[in-house]
């Protein structure tokens, strides 16, 4: 388990939410959301927040609504299929 991945874990939990929230085959990282990624596709984004540019998992409901703004308003696409599901 990475150090990000332990960070996030704590707090994960520190915040109230599942540990796995944002980990891959854990749950949506859209507080919102929260569902079940786990046999599902994923979407990943890069987490700016703390500058480590590591992976928070999406699922695709909430990435489709992600890509839909970005087009909007013109931003460059933020959400990126993961091409390898295991």
């Amino acid at each position: 388990m990475s150090m990000f991945e332990r960070a996030k874990r704590k707090r994960n939990l520190q915040e109230g939410y599942p540990q796995d929230k944002g980990l891959k085959n854990g749950h949506c990282n859209r507080s919102g959301c929260l569902a079940p990624l786990e046999g599902r596709p994923h979407w990943w984004m890069r987490d700016h927040e703390t500058f480590t540019d590591e992976r928070l998992y999406y699922c695709e409901a909430c990435a489709t609504r992600f890509i839909a703004y970005d087009k909007q308003v013109g931003a460059p696409v933020r959400c990126t299929l993961v091409e390898d599901q295991e």
